[in-house]
């Protein structure tokens, strides 16, 4: 008999008892009302969370129980509760609420992602090297989305995005600042750059201690003290002496193509280098890589369109690999 019961509920908005089609006039805010009542225990509870009339929401009721042909609940002056046919229709009903809400907020979500602004701080280094291709296939995607980019020493990105000017960073990996969130977003290894007539160039096998046998140009201080480190950590004679430390990654390339010396940069500088004239040289013992991470600041919930470009960088640097 309950099955019995469950299949007429469930055909009950296509078909009337004697087969013929019903034109069936049912809405969502009489469902909503319907459930209201029955999760609220009472008219009068269900008619302030819908902020309706007791009225207006027993009109809801009786409407709903015409379409359906049958009564949903069984009131009197003492009590009210579900009839057998509304307790069989409840769970049907909440079911077509909810599957409605879910989908009218999946598209709202998705709509919310293909438009928007976006601020990104960013080191120079990827900012000139990378940056520009994952943007040019986001802008495919999503062209809706405006994207603005601040290109900064590597010490200045963290800083942006605590102060809340740029939605997240993309900066090499470091202790974790209190605030902020850091995530991996892909591994870059460190390079030799030289000129391209240089001996090294087209060389397999290239070692740092053959590398600081010539001048070198140190960068910022924060990637020549880790670089350092990492040498040091396989070898107490690899130490750096520079010959010359700049501030800017322009610069650097600038005095190794007029040769003041060589210099060290992540893979990803490679497509800087042609027009210098440079060339970027694999070096081992010990290989060094850096982890590029993206920063966000705790205590602030991303936009929608901030979270699209997150998440097609990932998608990106994952193709990439």
């Amino acid at each position: 008999m309950a099955c019995l019961r469950a299949r007429r509920v469930s055909n009950a908005m296509t078909c009337r008892t004697d087969g013929a089609a019903l034109p069936m006039n049912i809405t969502i805010k009489q469902l909503r009302a319907f459930i209201n009542v029955v999760n609220a225990g009472s008219f009068t509870e269900a008619a302030k969370r819908l902020y309706v009339t007791q009225s207006a929401l027993s009109l809801l009721l009786r409407d709903l129980e015409s379409e359906l042909g049958f009564r949903l609940l069984d009131r009197n002056s003492r009590r009210m509760q579900l009839s057998t046919m509304g307790a069989e229709f409840y769970p049907l009903a909440v079911k077509v609420v909810d599957d409605l809400d879910t989908a009218v907020s999946s598209t709202l979500q998705l709509h919310e992602r293909q438009r928007g602004s976006v601020v990104v701080a960013c080191t120079l280094l990827y900012g000139q090297a990378l940056m520009p291709q994952i943007l040019a296939a986001f802008g495919q995607r999503y062209p809706a989305i405006a994207v603005r980019m601040l290109d900064l020493p590597n010490e200045q990105v963290l800083s942006r995005v605590a102060a809340d000017e740029a939605d997240f960073g993309i900066a090499p990996q470091r202790p974790t600042p209190t605030g902020l969130v850091q995530e991996r977003l892909f591994q870059d290894r460190i390079q030799l750059i030289c000129p391209a007539d240089h001996p090294f160039t087209g060389r397999k096998r290239v070692t740092w201690t053959q590398a600081l046998a010539h001048p070198f140009i140190s960068l910022p201080l924060d990637f020549t003290v880790r670089l350092q480190a990492d040498l040091l950590a396989w070898s107490k004679s690899l130490t750096l002496n520079p010959r010359h430390s700049v501030s800017y990654l322009t610069t650097a390339l600038g005095m190794v193509k007029w040769g003041h010396g060589l210099t060290a940069l992540p893979s990803y500088s490679t497509p800087l280098l042609t027009a210098y004239g440079l060339a970027g040289v694999p070096v081992r013992d010990p290989v060094i890589h850096r982890q590029v991470s993206l920063f966000t600041k705790r205590s602030r919930s991303l936009s929608p369109a901030a979270t699209s470009l997150m998440d097609f960088m990932h998608e990106f640097m994952s193709q990439a690999r």
